[in-house]
Formats: structure tokens, C-alpha cells, sequence
């Protein structure tokens, strides 16, 4: 298999596999539920391209920027780190129906705020926006 078709399943499929039942997920869904679908499928492909692009440029610098066995090592940190991270937050015991209450209720509100008026895609990075700056 070529290093082409070989980078992009594998991209492809992480990628894919760590956005199923994410906090974006959910919101996405949400969003799309109460707004018109074209600007919040818009916005999420506007996202997914940028950070897409921004990941790359990382990929790719990082290895020529910081010497090689670094940039393993610390990726092999982040990595354990974040893993460590999500186990946590699996022990801790809040799952997915609990994420899905919390921003449900965060949009609630920031519908309930713009009145239920939401028609144009303004209002929709307003709610989305407003939802991702209360839950960091």
C-alpha cells in the first residue's frame, strides 16, 4: 500500500474514531437538531479543515524544529498523558448521557436567551461559541 493511501485510512480512521462521542459531537448534533443543518455542517467541516491543516503543520514541523528522539519522547509523554487523562475521567464515572445532559442544558440556555430566534448562521457560532467558553 502506498505511504499516500496508507497516511490517509489511517488518519482517516483515528480520527473518525476520537470524534464519535466527543464533546464537538455532541454539540455538532445538538446544533444541528436546533439550527439550520447547511451552517452547522458548514462550521464543523470549516473547523475539522483548519485543524486538519493546523495538525499537519505541526506533524511536519515539530520533527524538523525539535531533534527526533525528543519529539518521540514527548510525544510518548503526551500520549501516556492523555490516555492517564481519559482513564481518569472514565473512573471518575461521567459518561456520555451525562455530557450529552450538560450541553443540552448549555444550549437550552443560549436558546432560551436568543429567544428561539436562531435563523441565520450568526446566531449558531454565537450559541456554539458561548457553549465551548462556559465549558472550558
Amino acid at each position: 500500500m502506498s505511504s499516500v493511501l496508507q497516511g490517509f485510512t489511517k488518519s482517516l480512521a483515528i480520527t473518525m474514531l476520537s470524534e464519535i462521542g466527543d464533546n464537538t459531537f455532541f454539540a455538532a448534533a445538538i446544533l444541528a437538531m436546533r439550527h439550520p443543518r447547511r451552517f452547522v455542517l458548514s462550521g464543523c467541516l470549516a473547523a475539522l479543515i483548519v485543524m486538519t491543516i493546523l495538525s499537519a503543520l505541526v506533524g511536519w514541523a515539530a520533527p524538523n524544529l525539535i531533534a527526533r528522539k525528543w519529539t518521540h519522547h514527548i510525544t510518548t509523554l503526551l500520549f501516556f498523558g492523555f490516555g492517564l487523562w481519559s482513564l481518569w475521567d472514565a473512573f471518575r464515572g461521567e459518561g456520555e448521557a451525562e455530557e450529552l445532559a450538560e450541553v443540552e442544558a448549555k444550549l437550552d440556555a443560549d436558546w432560551k436567551a436568543n429567544k428561539g430566534t436562531a435563523k441565520d448562521g450568526s446566531k449558531v457560532l454565537q450559541s456554539y461559541f458561548s457553549f465551548m467558553k462556559s465549558n472550558n
